[in-house]
């Protein structure tokens, strides 16, 4: 085992370290002039185009990534659409930025930084918190993405939904002034198709105003035996940019409905030795379970100049997630032989989020220290409305057996109709306060960050529930050279605080909230056309652990002690040569509980290398090998294996009837290996995705 792990890790390293070397080769050969070893296939990209050279920090807006003083990335469009996939959607892409390990497919799009885990609801939009829900996040719209791995939420909007580790930041699609029309065609596996338009224009004078449209439509059996599903998502994206104000409006709608699905596997204490994994192309529940919704988006950017070196700016979104179509569960396996327990609930729910964030930035000098700052407020409303384990039309809620080594029938059900109950309101107010310093003609920048939160929840029936607190964040970067940027960071951050669930004792308890600390040291290197960043990291944050009492059934579910994530990171995106584009990491992590035990599910390494290589003009191959290392769950009872996947694909530009079009074939999981897959704080585990092979072609009309 020990070998096998240090040959994957090796090849994932030495592909980077050929990189690494070819480019530093490159750099030598053209004698010093760094500065102009920039091959880009569109502006504002790094070499190779998979990751952009201006990333999105948040209040900080737009920087140089060799300024910003944080491990951050943001991929571009291409690499959205060259490895997203339909198993896992975006959280595939995200994953090729090492920090990020896609923990869930199927009915969710659940990632971990760093070994925190978050969900679609902690993703931000344009900027703007809470305005995504969990589950298939559809993404035609993106153009692009942003991953800051690290000390990052004293810069960033407030959220509900604390990621406690790191953040996401999904850009929209805007109008290009050389405009496009774009018409896509997909096989995406099984029985399932998509069909999609992209279309966008700019107009007025100077081109000051933009329109882009995209419509998406996937329908059909996936490639997991028992599973359907269909999707139907629409955006517009309306801006505008003039001399002293730009805006940006984004209005989205997506409507799903998902039958059958995957999802997670626990293990009883019945299970001693962890059961091979099973058939990747089966489901392991009633092929009538479903999860439909509709999600409303709407996402306002606006900035206005009030002078030469002050503006306002105005912030706005409002989400609507109606989950009316449930009925769901996951297996729990009972003995080492496979057999599992499974039951099925109702829960329909809705939410809604509105976010509104106002203030004013600018610059300033004292001396010759340059002052970037912002001051600002915001608050976020927020309406829950549930109703859980609701009875089936049956007289009561639905249980079953089955095996995961065999094919598994239930009989279906009437779907029951039961309209969520109003349950809790919730505010959060947040003010901002960031001053950016830069000296030594920009080398040096110092970032100082105030943020100070204050949370208030009602559940119905009981009173109010508030916790508040202030935290800072600081950060340094100093530029070596033009090619070499040191950096450190530190952020302490809280979330809402906990609310005790109705499987616990105490529940409708408001536990406190959880504080988080976080410390990071790195430093970026260009190496002619290539990027590499490391860092080591430390994150600490507060405990929630169930505990049991003499007297009672049910656990308590209390705060204590401290769960602390440590690690080290290689990230590198660039050239290798003039024909090979690449872009993944390398991380190790050591994540231990309160009582100083591994983390369940919390792989220590864990790498991803994806590459681009271009023989001629118009053809290119794609491939990737993704690795997690082993680890354990059920508090170190069951030992899960590591696995190494591999994805292979081409695409091919060409001309029909003067119609410019380009072929993608791509095949996910290639040797259709069937494998377990793990979740850093969790003892679930899910069945990975089985070989999925699409097909696409995207007109230029």
């Amino acid at each position: 085992m020990l070998k096998k792990k240090a040959l994957v890790m090796s090849v994932l390293c030495a592909v980077a370290s050929v990189g690494f070397v070819m480019s530093a080769s490159a750099e030598e050969t053209m004698s010093g002039q760094l500065d102009e070893v920039v091959i880009e296939a569109e502006r504002g990209v790094l070499p190779g185009g998979l990751a952009k050279e201006e990333v999105t920090t948040g209040f900080t807006g737009k920087q140089d990534i060799m300024s910003a003083p944080m491990t951050v990335s943001e991929i571009s469009n291409k690499t959205i659409e060259k490895f997203a996939s339909p198993n896992a959607g975006i959280a595939d892409a995200l994953s090729l930025d090492p920090s990020v390990r896609a923990d869930r497919g199927g009915t969710y799009t659940d990632i971990s930084i760093r070994g925190i885990y978050q969900s679609g609801h902690s993703f931000y939009v344009n900027g703007i918190p809470g305005l995504l829900c969990q589950e298939n996040i559809p993404y035609y719209w993106a153009d692009s993405i942003s991953v800051i791995s690290g000390p990052s939420l004293g810069t960033n909007a407030t959220s509900f939904s604390e990621a406690a580790a790191g953040s996401v930041n999904i850009q929209s699609k805007a109008a290009t002034s050389e405009g496009n029309a774009n018409i896509k065609v997909a096989y995406r596996g099984g029985s399932s198709m998509q069909e999609a338009i992209d279309v966008g224009r700019r107009f007025g004078e100077n081109d000051k105003y933009g329109v882009r449209i995209t419509a998406s439509n996937i329908s059909g059996d996936t490639v997991l035996d028992g599973e359907n599903l269909s999707q139907q998502a629409f955006s517009i994206n309306l801006d505008q940019k003039s001399d002293n104000s730009k805006t940006n409006l984004l209005i989205a709608y997506d409507h799903t409905d998902h039958k059958g699905g995957t999802g997670s596997i626990s293990f009883g204490n019945g299970v001693t030795s962890l059961p091979s994994a099973p058939d990747s192309s089966r489901i392991y529940k009633p092929d009538w379970s479903y999860n439909e919704y509709d999600n409303w988006i709407a996402a306002l950017n606006h900035e206005q100049k009030l002078g030469e070196h002050i503006s306002a700016y105005l912030n706005a979104g409002y989400h609507r997630e109606d989950w009316y179509g449930y009925i769901d569960g996951n297996p729990t396996i009972k003995n080492n032989i496979g057999d599992f327990d499974i039951s099925m609930t109702n829960y329909p729910l809705a939410l809604t989020k509105k976010y509104l964030g106002v203030g004013v930035k600018g610059d300033f000098n004292i001396g010759s220290v340059k002052n970037e700052y912002l001051v600002g407020a915001d608050k976020t409303w927020y309406n829950y409305a549930l109703s859980r384990n609701m009875n089936f039309a049956n007289g009561g809620t639905w249980s079953g057996t089955g095996n995961i080594y065999q094919h598994n029938w239930w009989p279906s059900l009437e779907r029951p109709s039961y309209d969520p109950v109003h349950s809790q309101d919730a505010q959060m107010t947040g003010w901002h306060i960031v001053d950016t310093l830069k000296a030594l003609d920009d080398k040096l920048q110092v970032t100082l960050a105030l943020h100070g939160h204050k949370a208030s929840r009602t559940p119905v029936g009981s009173p109010t529930q508030d916790s508040d607190a202030i935290c800072p964040t600081y950060a340094v970067s100093y530029k070596v050279s033009p090619a070499v940027t040191v950096y450190a960071d530190h952020s302490e951050s809280f979330g809402m605080g906990s609310l005790v669930g109705n499987t616990y004792e105490n529940q409708g308890q408001m536990l406190d909230p959880a504080k988080t600390k976080q410390n990071e040291i790195g430093v970026k290197v260009k190496t002619g056309s290539f990027l590499n960043t490391f860092s080591a990291f430390e994150i600490t944050q507060a405990n929630n652990i169930s505990v049991y009492r003499p007297g009672y059934t049910r656990p308590f579910l209390l705060q204590d002690g401290e769960q602390k994530n440590k690690g080290f990171e290689w990230a590198f995106t660039g050239n290798l040569a003039d024909k090979w584009d690449l872009i993944g990491g390398v991380m190790y992590l050591n994540a231990e509980d309160y009582k100083g035990n591994d983390v369940n599910g919390a792989s220590k390494w864990s790498g991803t290398v994806g590459a681009i290589y271009h023989p001629t003009e118009d053809l290119s191959f794609i491939g990737r090998v993704t690795y997690l290392d082993s680890t354990t769950i059920n508090n170190g009872a069951l030992d899960v294996p590591s696995y190494t996947k591999f994805d292979l694909g081409a695409s091919y530009k060409t001309k029909l009837s003067h119609t410019p079009v380009t072929f993608d074939l791509m095949c996910y999981n290639l040797t259709g290996k069937d494998y377990w897959s793990a979740r850093s704080g969790s003892s679930s585990l899910n069945v990975g995705a089985p070989r999925t092979i699409v097909l696409s072609a995207n007109f230029e009309i």
